[in-house]
């Protein structure tokens, strides 16, 4: 083993934003692996909301220190039952935080308190320490108890076989967190396990967008110094037995630097880099245009609802009174004309003023 090559200073590697990223890309997939139920019943024939800004507002200590924890809360669409929708929070942890159950049931109840009662969590462990415990937060003070359980996924305690024979796409995204922890002082092993993994891409036969969603993951989060990275492009390329051809897309550009200049040079870099920045700052864009785009018209529609019930009442409310009116008018011209009772003895009898009998009974005269 040549220690030169694992002795590389890694570079900061923007774990988070990736997992952000496939948590959306592969939301189906990644619900049927881990949520198996919940995935039949949601309607997938309809897009999921990622309340990211109603996340923002939940989690305001996170967004202060300029970066959300991989957290994502989404409004789930289901097919039938008792829910329309529900809410999922899904949240990754790649750090050992003893109190990290804690603060999970705080985002719960804060969740609860603004959105309703159909909210499930999901958490996904992606480190080899985890709290415990590591699936609840436990609460007792004289007397007072609470017990808050939430669905985990533990990928130390993933079996690796059962991921190589699943035919689900993020079992592969499970599989590369997990060759991750075991090569952290080992990179040759690592690129042996990422070519293991680029071919298993290929031949599963997944559809051509789903292996380039993955690809991407794979090839940021499973860094290797350049000089191995280079050997792992070369095997990749060498090894490659595959029906449809290597999509020399913009994250083989990214990510394989090496193949179009030759060399990893800072200028090189500094220029590829730009690239990314253009391309993820549109990508931001329109998403934070869509979303803006819906919670203003979901806005919109709840100001109108309201509009429109309280001119309604007012309308209604009218009409009520107007007929309530012709009626007890109706009542005091009947006792009029029968001449049984006089003015007086009306008013009381209606239940009205002495002036409003009085007034009728002067146009009843008026037309006789």
């Amino acid at each position: 083993m040549k220690q030169s090559k694992n002795q590389q200073e890694t570079p900061h590697i923007d774990y988070d934003g990736q997992w952000k990223r496939i948590i959306k890309v592969f939301f189906e997939p990644m619900t049927g692996f881990f949520m198996p139920e919940l995935a039949a019943d949601i309607d997938f024939s309809k897009p999921p909301q990622f309340l990211e800004q109603e996340l923002a507002k939940i989690m305001p200590e996170q967004t202060a220190k300029g970066r959300m924890s991989i957290d994502k809360l989404l409004k789930v669409p289901m097919k039938n039952g008792e829910y329309e929708h529900i809410f999922f929070h899904v949240e990754v942890e790649s750090q050992l935080k003893p109190n990290f159950p804690e603060k999970n049931f705080k985002y719960f109840y804060q969740i609860f308190d603004r959105k309703g009662k159909a909210i499930t969590a999901l958490v996904i462990y992606t480190s080899d320490h985890v709290p415990t415990p590591h699936d609840r937060y436990v609460y007792n003070f004289r007397g007072t108890e609470l017990i808050y359980k939430f669905n985990t996924y533990l990928v130390r305690d993933a079996d690796e076989e059962e991921l190589l024979k699943s035919e689900n796409v993020f079992a592969l995204v499970i599989l590369a967190c997990k060759y991750i922890n075991r090569t952290k002082n080992n990179f040759d092993l690592r690129r042996e396990f990422k070519l293991k993994l680029f071919k298993l891409a290929f031949e599963r036969g997944y559809p051509e967008e789903t292996i380039r969603e993955l690809l991407s993951f794979i090839l940021i989060v499973m860094y290797l110094p350049p000089n191995i990275e280079k050997e792992f492009k070369m095997e990749a390329e060498a090894t490659k037995k595959i029906d449809k051809p290597f999509s020399a897309d913009d994250f083989i550009m990214d990510y394989f630097r090496d193949y179009f200049v030759g060399r990893w040079g800072d200028e090189v870099e500094a220029e590829v880099e730009e690239k990314i920045k253009a391309k993820v700052t549109e990508q931001v864009k329109a998403e934070v245009t869509e979303q803006v785009k819906a919670e203003v018209t979901e806005q919109v529609k709840a100001e109108v609802t309201e509009q429109v019930k309280a001119e309604v009442t007012e309308q209604v409310k009218a009409e009520v009174t107007e007929q309530q009116t012709k009626a007890r008018t109706e009542s005091i011209r009947k006792l009029i004309l029968s001449g049984a009772f006089n003015p007086s003895e009306i008013a009381d009898i209606i239940g009205v003023s002495l002036e409003e009998v009085s007034k009728i009974k002067a146009e009843i005269d008026a037309q006789d």
